[in-house]
């Protein structure tokens, strides 16, 4: 009898051990098919998320367009439809060394230039040692989350150099002094008008940064002419010729001055 006993626990035996084995089999065959629909899931929702961004960023653009003015490009008055740049310091006919200075108002390494060297750019403007041209430029909309903030600072001081240029040098420090960091939305048109205000800009400039009527100055001419030299931000060219140096305290300031040394030198003979 205990022969027989034992006969027949064995198939009983290996009859749940085949359940067991199958139904391990189906837990991991469920568990693979739970990974392969959450890898679907996440190509998914990835693929939408990346169409959805091409879909705003065009819209955004399209808006954009669609809110410009058609036309000539607004001019600053008293600048001519061509002139990229704003100009400080000594007249253009005084034969003093002109300064070509470009600047965006997001970039950290313009801010660092504007550390280094401000109080030697705003000397030689006020002691009009030199003709300073200030190019503003986008260069980096593209690094603002808004997508528009190199645009609207530059515009902004546009409209403010055209009413006041002095009201628009004070206006750029305080840009430097409180700029935001790069591939933030970047400063608020209300914040942009207070620093505005702060610097000195008369009330009617509201209207024309509110407008954003120099964006297109900025896009349209300003930065199409950087762009043909090549240039990044900052750059800085001293009479037409690139100058590097400009991280060292001074050195600017010395490079003018002699740039001026030898311009009336060159006069004297």
């Amino acid at each position: 009898m205990a022969a027989s006993g034992s006969s027949k626990s064995s198939p009983s035996k290996s009859a749940q051990e085949r359940r067991s084995a199958q139904r391990e089999q189906l837990r991991q065959q469920r568990q693979t098919e739970l990974r392969r629909q959450r890898t679907v899931r996440t190509i998914v929702i990835a693929a939408i998320t990346v169409v959805a961004l091409v879909i705003l960023a065009g819209l955004g653009f399209l808006i954009y367009k669609s809110t410009q003015p058609e036309g000539p490009v607004p001019t600053p008055a008293g600048m001519s439809e061509d002139q990229a740049y704003l100009s400080f310091g000594a007249p253009e006919d005084s034969g003093k060394p002109v300064v070509e200075i470009h600047l965006d108002y997001m970039c950290p390494i313009c801010g660092q230039f504007e550390e280094i060297n401000g109080e030697d750019v705003q000397t030689m403007i006020e002691n009009e040692d030199a003709t300073v041209h200030i190019v503003p430029r986008r260069f980096l909309d593209s690094q603002s989350t808004t997508g528009d903030y190199s645009s609207r600072a530059a515009a902004a001081m546009v409209a403010i150099y055209e009413e006041d240029p002095a009201a628009a040098l004070a206006f750029m420090q305080l840009l430097f002094a409180n700029q935001p960091a790069e591939g933030s939305a970047g400063l608020t048109d209300e914040e942009i008008w207070a620093y505005a205000q702060e610097a000195g800009a008369p009330d009617s400039v509201k209207a024309t940064i509110d407008d954003g009527t120099y964006v297109r100055w900025v896009r349209e001419v300003s930065d199409p002419y950087a762009d043909e030299k090549g240039a990044g931000t900052p750059y800085i060219e001293i009479n037409g010729t690139p100058f590097e140096d400009w991280s060292t305290p001074g050195a600017l300031a010395d490079a003018v001055e002699a740039a001026g040394s030898g311009a009336s030198d060159g006069g004297g003979k």
